[in-house]
């Protein structure tokens, strides 16, 4: 059997990584093109619908995002009416986010995010994986010189 060079690896690295992108961007045009929300819009939602009405800090957390983030894509969602906010009915100082009926009925056809489901991926690998592709991903974003980027989402200007 022929060993694989350093050559060929770096060449499946670099498919890998353009397989990984045109997913998502083609996730994230479908999804826009479809329900006319954005991937971050349909992720929050989904996440809304999966474990029931919950404070923005809460959805945040779950998104693995800053609540400052994460609060523009709650109003796009307000306005178009797929999300409710509602006083909590334990703490009235408190806001409760929870999808409507319309939201609802988008959550019910529409497919899983595609944030959501690298985030259930990579939470359900071992940790000396996530360390590796950690440190892989860390040399690659300083190849780039884009430590200074922030990029909550992906292909999304939330």
């Amino acid at each position: 059997m022929a060993k694989v060079t350093q050559q060929q690896l770096i060449q499946e690295c670099m498919q890998n990584l353009r397989r990984i992108v045109k997913a998502l961007e083609d996730y994230s045009l479908g999804v826009e093109k479809r329900f006319e929300l954005t991937g971050p819009q349909l992720w929050a939602l989904w996440e809304l619908g999966r474990s029931g009405p919950c404070a923005l800090k809460d959805l945040a957390e779950r998104m693995k995002l800053d609540s400052s983030t994460v609060v523009g894509v709650v109003d796009r969602l307000v306005l178009k009416g797929l999300v409710v906010r509602n006083p909590d009915p334990t703490d009235r100082r408190r806001i409760s986010l929870a999808p409507t009926a319309k939201g609802e009925e988008i959550l019910s056809a529409a497919p899983h995010p595609a944030q959501g489901h690298l985030l259930v991926g990579l939470e359900g690998m071992d940790r000396r994986k996530v360390e590796n592709l950690h440190e892989a991903l860390g040399t690659l974003v300083g190849v780039l010189e884009a430590e200074h980027l922030e990029a909550p989402f992906f292909f999304a200007k939330e």
